[in-house]
């Protein structure tokens, strides 16, 4: 089931290390600890051979975001699998590559607490999970937020306001966009230019960014802000 396997798993994942924080935080209070332990996520990954398989990966960097105060490590399996290979052709570079690029080369700073306010859906497991993903990161050396969004509905796209409450942002906001029409197709090497995520620029109103999210999609939007 596709909502089972894009929401409840992913709140699976961070149900895991919220546990392991509170254990943290309760062995800490109880032996008297007063230099802090954190978390290293160890050999999380899997291979991104369709893009089914790749959306799960941008919500794990999400979860990690959102819980930078304990995790500091996150060792991914096998960074050779950030590369398809095709036997005959070569390697080429898949949406894994490029969300995995987005990631870690862009979301470094602080993890700002990002409040979402969308329709829900649910799961066996999980009521009201939210069909929009996202994280936010400020950069103070740049001035620069990065707002990490997947959409997890797999069929509609989702238009969404962006608020900042603290400051307004600058100039145009510029969003990078990794989508696919087929969930199950299989990467190949024919198809290598399509995987290169679109850039689309977006006109900024004060604080407020607009935009519509594609279905089944991971958009990373990079915009400057104002400080007063």
């Amino acid at each position: 089931d596709y909502y089972t396997f894009m929401g409840q798993s992913a709140l699976d994942f961070e149900e895991k290390i919220k546990v392991t924080s509170s254990l943290i935080y309760s062995a800490s209070v109880m032996k008297g600890f007063k230099k802090p332990i954190y978390i290293a996520v160890d050999e999380w990954g899997i291979l991104g051979r369709n893009f089914l398989s790749v959306l799960p990966i941008a919500q794990c960097f999400n979860s990690f975001i959102r819980n930078a105060d304990v995790v500091k490590m996150a060792n991914f399996t096998l960074l050779t699998s950030l590369l398809q290979e095709d036997r005959e052709k070569g390697t080429f570079k898949t949406p894994l590559f490029y969300i995995f690029k987005l990631f870690s080369n862009n979301c470094r700073g602080k993890s700002v607490d990002t409040y979402i306010e969308c329709d829900i859906f649910n799961t066996e497991k999980y009521k009201g999970i939210s069909f929009l993903d996202v994280t936010t990161v400020y950069s103070e050396e740049t001035n620069t937020v990065y707002i990490n969004v997947v959409n997890r509905h797999k069929d509609n796209s989702i238009t969404a306001d962006i608020i900042n409450t603290a400051y307004s942002f600058a100039g145009k906001a510029e969003a990078k966009i990794i989508n696919s029409n087929s969930l199950d197709e299989t990467f190949t090497f024919e198809k290598k230019e399509e995987y290169i995520p679109a850039t689309k620029e977006i006109k900024i109103s004060g604080n407020k960014i607009s935009f519509t999210f594609p279905a089944h999609s991971f958009t990373q939007i990079k915009a400057e802000i104002i400080k007063k």
